[in-house]
């Protein structure tokens, strides 16, 4: 397998405080209007853990079982955030759609997209998982 180039640390430290801030939303530390929340705090936590994950990848580089098992993490939160929309969201959050379907079938229709992709990245998380484990699979 190629070796890639080592990327610049910054982007791992740009990744790492990007992804402070809808921690910081999620814990209270940092007020917003809860009307422009459109998610639980969790789920804000989860997307602001997926940069954190992805800037401590970069700032690590190629670690086999390290980055295999970060990227674990970063798939199952895709996955429960993809559950979460799928099932739970409300039903103003979905925009968009096929102009000649209704705007119950079209949010039926990105209900199932989302958990099709919480579907796939669960399978992925499965996958990166026995790579961590056995990294010669």
């Amino acid at each position: 397998m190629a070796k890639l180039a080592p990327l610049n640390p910054g982007w791992g430290w740009l990744c790492i405080l990007l992804g402070l801030y809808p921690i910081a939303i999620a814990a209270g530390v940092l007020e917003v209007d809860p009307d422009k929340l459109h998610a639980p705090p969790w789920v804000l936590a989860l997307c602001g853990l997926v940069f954190i994950i992805a800037g401590c990848m970069a700032l690590l580089g190629q670690h086999g079982r390290v980055n295999d098992s970060l990227a674990a993490l970063i798939l199952l939160a895709f996955a429960l955030v993809g559950a979460w929309v799928s099932l739970f969201s409300s039903a103003e959050g979905f925009s968009g759609g096929l102009p000649f379907v209704s705007q119950e079938m079209n949010i039926l229709l990105q209900r199932c997209i989302f958990g099709l992709g919480a579907l796939i990245c669960l399978s992925l998380f499965v996958y990166a998982v026995r790579r961590a484990i056995n990294p010669d699979r």
